[in-house]
């Protein structure tokens, strides 16, 4: 196996099947509520979801939505890194929406256009497949969006 610069303070738990990637800046959030933020299986990386969340009584704008975006697309590119794979890797993307919350001012056609704008930054076709789901709720409070990624990228 060849050696790999992982993301700064990122603890790497070995598995017996891969390992499990855990940046710091989520280690009080592993510890609280038990989960992986990435783990690779084989050829196989999972990223659990990250959250665009808005905890300010004052609704997100639109251009601050794409930013909150980018940061989570950055997020899991840092994931994928950490577990030796890349965004080009990521074969589906699930995203899970609370639409009509009082956190934003975009409606749900706004807030898709936004996703898919800024997800075009990341993704080049052929795009990873996708799901869009609405739920009622999301953790943490102010949760507007939830998106997790599945990559396949076979260790070498």
């Amino acid at each position: 196996m060849t050696e790999h610069a992982y993301p700064e303070a990122t603890t790497i738990v070995p598995t017996r099947t891969g390992m499990v990637a855990i940046p710091g800046f989520l280690a009080a959030d592993v510890q609280q509520y038990h989960y992986a933020p990435a783990r690779r299986a084989g050829d196989f990386v999972f990223v659990s979801g990250v959250v665009v969340a808005n905890p300010s009584p004052e609704p997100m704008e639109g251009e601050a939505f794409k930013q909150a975006l980018r940061q989570v697309f950055r997020n899991i590119e840092q994931l994928l890194a950490a577990c030796q794979a890349e965004l080009s890797d990521v074969v589906e993307l699930q995203m899970f929406h609370v639409f009509g919350s009082d956190h934003t001012t975009l409606d749900k056609a706004a807030q898709l256009q936004a996703i898919a704008a800024v997800r075009d930054e990341f993704f080049a076709a052929p795009y990873p497949a996708a799901v869009e789901l609405a739920v009622a709720d999301l953790n943490p409070p102010g949760g507007l969006v939830e998106i997790k990624a599945l990559a396949f990228s076979p260790t070498r």
